[in-house]
């Protein structure tokens, strides 16, 4: 399947790099603990997954269902999506034993699924972050013997950041691998937004920029230069304040402990989705980051998902055609694989 954008086809597939894959076998592993996800009924929705009785706005078979999940690709105007296992997952605090059994049985349904439809999906491997080096045999294994083409990664790692020192060998192993990261925030408790869903809507979103700036102040991606790192909702908070960590660095010395360049100078191989719901920022995002480090995300099947990525994209003032295109079907493979498709210049 090939789009036909608009009547004029050039060969290139649309992506959706942010939609979200669960089988129903998980959800017995992740009943108990300090993130309890169960199936009750919110309103009249029978099967909504809850965590610790927040609904969360998916039901287990708008996670499940592969059938569904192709129809709803068909709708939204997307050729091939990649393919995560929902945050809720990642249960970092979790006993190392255990979450390495979620991750292995998470890995490998995602597996099944690309091998059943590999016209259609590709999938990222999911680790248990809070033990290093559990994670990077997990992440070898997903690689080479499941055929997972990336990892997806939270923002919480038990309190700890991605960047911290005892995870770089993992960021070390991706980046020499080639293997593209998607970064995803947690839902991190904070009673200061329990109430009015703002555990996703700002909460998210400042996850994201926290773990963004800490990979770059870091000296990460200075050092890793073949880190390819893709952050969801629009990098969050993050490019509303690339000019602000810039002065930072220019005046602060604690800024510049990591890095000689600007935080900006770092920005090569990062890469943020779409998904900001506004065309406005959504120009903004292009603006700064690029179109060739832009990609196209839906957070299918979630209530809070864009539904028409491409009617989004196209309507953001001031972009014309060709990074439109970039970010429909360039940018993606670039980030996934670190090369343009062929015939495309980046």
């Amino acid at each position: 399947m090939t789009s036909d954008r608009d009547g004029q086809g050039n060969g290139l597939e649309v992506w959706d790099v942010h939609a979200h894959y669960l089988p129903t076998t998980a959800l017995r592993a992740m009943a108990n603990g300090v993130a309890q996800v169960r199936l009750e009924t919110v309103g009249d929705v029978a099967d909504s997954v809850t965590v610790n009785h927040m609904a969360v706005g998916a039901t287990i078979q708008q996670l499940a269902d592969v059938d569904g999940i192709i129809g709803a690709t068909d709708r939204a105007g997307i050729d091939r999506r990649v393919l995560s296992p929902p945050p809720f997952t990642y249960r970092y605090w979790d006993d190392p034993d255990d979450s390495l059994a979620l991750c292995r049985l998470l890995n490998e349904a995602t597996a099944a699924v690309v091998e059943a439809h590999p016209d259609r999906f590709v999938g990222l491997a999911t680790v248990p972050l809070q033990d290093t080096e559990t994670a990077r045999d997990e992440l070898r294994r997903a690689r080479t013997e499941l055929g997972l083409a990336g990892v997806t990664i939270g923002t919480n790692v038990a309190g700890g950041n991605v960047s911290d020192p005892e995870r770089r060998p993992f960021l070390v192993d991706a980046a020499e691998s080639g293997t593209p990261v998607l970064v995803h925030p947690d839902f991190v408790p904070n009673p200061r937004i329990d109430d009015y869903y703002l555990i996703n809507v700002l909460g998210m979103p400042s996850e994201t920029a926290i773990t963004m700036a800490n990979m770059i102040f870091s000296g990460v991606f200075a050092e890793l230069d073949a880190l390819r790192v893709c952050f969801m909702h629009g990098g969050g908070s993050a490019p509303y304040l690339f000019g602000r960590w810039d002065a930072a660095w220019r005046v602060r010395p604690e800024s510049r402990v990591g890095i000689d360049q600007p935080p900006t100078a770092q920005l090569s191989n990062v890469f943020c989705d779409t998904l900001t719901h506004s065309a406005l920022a959504l120009s903004h995002l292009v603006e700064v980051m690029g179109s060739e480090n832009v990609v196209v995300g839906t957070d299918a099947p979630f209530d809070v998902e864009d539904p028409d990525p491409l009617r989004h994209l196209r309507s953001a003032p001031r972009l014309d055609r060709h990074q439109i295109e970039t970010i429909e079907s360039v940018s993606p493979v670039r980030w996934l694989t670190g090369h343009t498709p062929e015939g495309r210049q980046h």
